[in-house]
């Protein structure tokens, strides 16, 4: 019986040293962890739109963008919406500038099948949507569409191209009551 107390005694030191080393660690690192989210979320919105110089978050009740800015002079925003792909919800950011063109669509996550639908993220695809102001439409799907799907990815790049579509309404809808 006293073995089993030992143990016992032990194991409890044993986890609770290693918890309280974990909550130490936890509160050492918090803000730096905390610093390069936030220098990745920039990175990520400097890249759909690259000539703001600062951004500012839009949340109203559960619309969010966020709306950049040179100097004082909002100059554009990046949209997130999802569309379903093939292997599941896909996440894209759009930035549009302020006149509601695209400027660049990225591709958060998504779990396409690599080779076919994973293509969408290709320069190549993504190039069709940049400058141009919508509405979008896949050709497949639409005589009158302006946006050539990847072969053999049909699904994907008509999530993709509805995301896309569906960030161009929300910046309509939202944009003027900005600011």
């Amino acid at each position: 019986m006293r073995e089993i107390i030992d143990f016992a005694l032990r194991l409890l030191i044993t986890c609770a040293l290693s918890a309280g080393s974990l909550s130490w660690v936890y509160e050492l690192t918090a803000d730096r962890i905390r610093e390069n989210q936030e220098k990745q979320k920039i990175g990520m919105l400097k890249k759909a739109l690259p000539a703001a110089e600062r951004f500012e978050t839009i949340d109203r009740g559960g619309l969010k963008y966020e709306a950049g800015y040179r100097g004082d002079e909002r100059i554009g925003g990046v949209f997130y919406a999802e569309g379903k792909g093939y292997g599941g919800v896909m996440q894209v950011m759009v930035g549009l500038d302020s006149q509601g063109k695209v400027v660049e669509v990225v591709l958060l996550s998504h779990k396409e099948t690599p080779g076919l639908g994973t293509k969408v993220a290709d320069q190549e695809f993504r190039h069709q949507f940049l400058g141009k102001g919508g509405p979008f439409l896949l050709r497949k799907d639409n005589p009158s569409g302006n946006i050539d799907g990847v072969a053999s990815a049909t699904i994907s790049s008509r999530a993709v191209t509805k995301a896309v579509d569906d960030s161009l309404q929300i910046f309509k809808g939202e944009w003027g009551k900005h600011g």
